[in-house]
């Protein structure tokens, strides 16, 4: 999908565990054309609830039970903001795996855009699967394979020229875009792949009484 694009937005998961906020945010464009509000209300509304069907369907089996969705949410951020359109989970939507023991341990995903530097590429940190699921810090293959089908229900959505919704998942480089001559069109690339990591990985603002 070429720029200039018609409108950038954030897409937003939300979870907890152990009574922690979890926030995982992720960068979209798309060129459909939005004639009015309701319109512009539609458009991120499909994106929140197509986020929240990967996540309910592909990413629960690959997470800890101790890791709940709450909700994943969308706005506008270019060319103007807009508020948020939310797609709540039901209650009881937790992971399938065993208890995890620390709030902060996290299953790393690489986004990669085929361009080169910091700008060309970018992380997601998912929950966690169980103790059970882990190994000398590293996850076992299964679960892996689990993570591996929440990617591939993300990049049949919004990844690629056969993507089943309108809008385009990518990387958002903040330092380009407020530097001279710095755009939102000209600081985004679209991702081209999603690869699982298979060591686990730490994300420290998601300690108990810290940030998400």
């Amino acid at each position: 999908m070429p720029p200039p694009y018609v409108a950038h937005a954030q897409c937003r998961i939300i979870g907890e565990i152990h009574g922690q906020e979890t926030v995982n945010v992720m960068h979209f464009v798309t060129n459909d054309q939005i004639q009015d509000e309701g319109a512009l209300d539609t458009l991120l509304l499909q994106l929140a609830t197509a986020m929240l069907a990967c996540v309910i369907e592909t990413l629960l089996p690959a997470v800890t039970q101790d890791w709940k969705c709450i909700q994943c949410d969308a706005k506008r951020i270019a060319p103007t903001p807009s508020d948020p359109i939310i797609a709540t989970a039901d209650a009881g939507s937790v992971g399938a795996l065993g208890p995890a023991s620390v709030s902060f341990a996290a299953s790393l995903v690489s986004v990669r855009t085929g361009g080169g530097g910091k700008q060309g590429r970018g992380r997601i940190f998912l929950p966690p699967p169980g103790e059970a699921q882990t190994t000398a810090s590293s996850i076992d293959p299964g679960t892996l394979a689990l993570i591996t089908a929440f990617l591939n229900c993300v990049a049949g959505k919004f990844m690629g020229t056969n993507a089943t919704t309108p809008w385009r998942l990518g990387i958002l480089s903040n330092k380009h875009r407020t530097s001279v001559g710095g755009t939102y069109d000209n600081s985004f690339r679209e991702a081209t792949s999603l690869n699982p990591r298979q060591d686990l990985a730490v994300m420290r603002s998601r300690r108990k009484g810290h940030g998400a």
